[in-house]
């Protein structure tokens, strides 16, 4: 089925209630000139994932790299933002820094006068949005917003979705319904057409590999979609929360497995179908402040045709966090949020590559000129469809907010271990490894401050930096590493029609 099927009946909703509101037009242009630094890997490319040619490339690009790229700004956009009563259609043209020129600039800095230094991936946010009196219904490309902190354990790592998202609160009740469609690209790409690709390959694994209970059953059709929703109750002082989501791979979605409404499905869809649970809860003890939970359950037994009548372990993630808001009358006012996260080394893996809880991001790059020996135009990066920082993980952060006036600030402390099973590692193996922080254990003390100063009503200007100490970097033991940054720059918008 294909997603007009489920767009084309909010379409028409959205325009019938229009009809007697006021049209708006509003066309910003934002420069933003600066250095956005961050921690880095110590390569740009991991690995060498696809050969489309003697001196033709695919590379792998570490998460770490990803991650910091996907924060900076683009150095111009120019966006668009036009409504209908309570429909919005905003769309962001941006001009930034293609990853691999951001990644060799020695202060990272977001700007290029070069056409070949420039990320042609773009746009990243572009979206139609429904407002009403009970929540919203949005459709297009955007980073959903699913839960209190940015360091939850569901959907979270990747930079943004092609998706339907439809919110409907009604009284006590909570309801979030997210249908995103995912890149299938699997590495393997033979250098012939025509040619079987090689049996170390995702490609390959995905047609000839199986899951317990798939039954001599092959899914390697090019679908990935991710399939989340929720229900919950929310009262005054405490909520709850229950969260299935589902990762369809290797085959053409259907209603049955989509069904807004139904859990657990009773598909059995076994080699196509990766489906974790969460249970959710929150406590707000006064007003502005709230501890809220989250525990992740994957890979649960079903009861009957294991393989061999054996049966894995289950595998299970935990978060948990405090968050606080504080206003005062002369000092500002100041948001303290403080999260705590332990992913399984198993968290989000599986066998078959479709159905690894990721988001496959293909960076296409004319950075690279095809006479260089190493000539390459496609990087891949795997942001967790989970946790930011993937499996294998036992996380604290604390993040301070404040804003007083025209001044604003942030500050980022992180205490950040993690075990060497990530995303890559074999699923057996990782399946194997029942407790977490694994293997070498790479530690990481992070520190990000950066301050904001609206100077008139133009132009902002920012200043900051960071530092990351690193013990056992990149799980080589007693391997250190320091790491220093600048973020500082300035932004100048303008609303040409409002």
């Amino acid at each position: 089925m294909h997603f007009s099927f489920y767009v084309f009946p909010f379409l028409l909703t959205i325009g019938l209630s229009s009809l007697w509101a006021s049209p708006y037009l509003h066309v910003t242009t934002k420069l933003n000139l600066g250095f956005s630094g961050g921690p880095s890997a110590s390569v740009f490319a991991s690995d060498t994932v696809d050969r489309y040619g003697s001196n033709w490339r695919g590379l792998e690009i570490p998460l770490e790299n990803g991650r910091y790229y996907e924060r900076i700004d683009p150095f111009f956009a120019l966006i668009f933002d036009a409504g209908l009563d309570s429909f919005r259609v905003h769309i962001e043209a941006p001009l930034r820094k293609d990853l691999e020129a951001w990644y060799d600039s020695p202060l990272h800095s977001n700007w290029t006068l070069s056409p070949s230094d420039l990320d042609i991936n773009v746009p990243t946010d572009a979206y139609a949005k429904w407002n009403n009196k009970a929540g919203f219904v949005q459709v297009g490309r955007f980073k959903p917003d699913l839960g209190p902190s940015p360091n939850i354990l569901a959907v979270g790592g990747a930079p943004y979705h092609d998706a339907i998202l439809w919110r409907f609160f009604a009284s006590r009740f909570r309801y979030d319904f997210l249908l995103s469609s995912l890149n299938p690209w699997l590495h393997g790409t033979p250098e012939s057409t025509g040619v079987m690709p090689g049996d170390s390959t995702e490609a390959y694994k995905q047609i000839y590999g199986s899951v317990d209970n798939q039954r001599n059953r092959s899914y390697s059709e090019p679908y990935k979609t991710l399939i989340y929703h929720s229900f919950g109750l929310d009262f005054e002082r405490f909520w709850v929360k229950f969260i299935e989501q589902s990762l369809v791979g290797g085959k053409q979605i259907e209603f049955r497995s989509m069904n807004p409404f139904m859990f657990l499905h009773d598909n059995y869809g076994s080699g196509y179908t990766k489906a974790s649970s969460l249970f959710e809860w929150g406590f707000r003890p006064v007003p502005q402040s709230s501890f809220y939970w989250q525990v992740n359950l994957e890979d649960v037994a079903s009861p009957v045709g294991e393989t061999e009548g054996t049966t894995t372990r289950a595998i299970v993630s935990y978060f948990t966090g405090f968050r606080y808001e504080w206003k005062t009358l002369s000092q500002g006012d100041f948001i303290f949020r403080f999260d705590v996260v332990y992913t399984d080394p198993a968290y989000n893996n599986q066998e078959l590559p479709l159905l690894k809880y990721t988001s496959r991001r293909m960076y296409r790059s004319n950075y690279r000129s095809q006479t260089d020996p190493d000539f390459a135009d496609m990087y891949f990066v795997d942001y967790p469809l989970g946790y930011r920082r993937g499996p294998d993980a036992l996380d604290m952060w604390l993040d301070v907010s404040w804003k007083k006036g025209i001044h604003k600030a942030n500050l980022e402390l992180g205490y950040l271990r993690q075990g060497d099973k990530n995303l890559y590692t074999d699923y057996e193996t990782a399946i194997q490894t029942s407790n977490g922080l694994s293997g070498v254990v790479e530690s990481q003390y992070i520190a990000d401050l950066i301050y904001y100063r609206e100077c008139v009503r133009f132009v902002k200007l920012y200043l900051g930096g960071g530092a990351r100490f690193v013990q056992n970097f990149e799980h080589q033991e007693g391997e250190k590493e320091k790491d220093f940054w600048l973020r500082s720059g300035i932004v100048i918008s303008n609303t040409f029609f409002d």
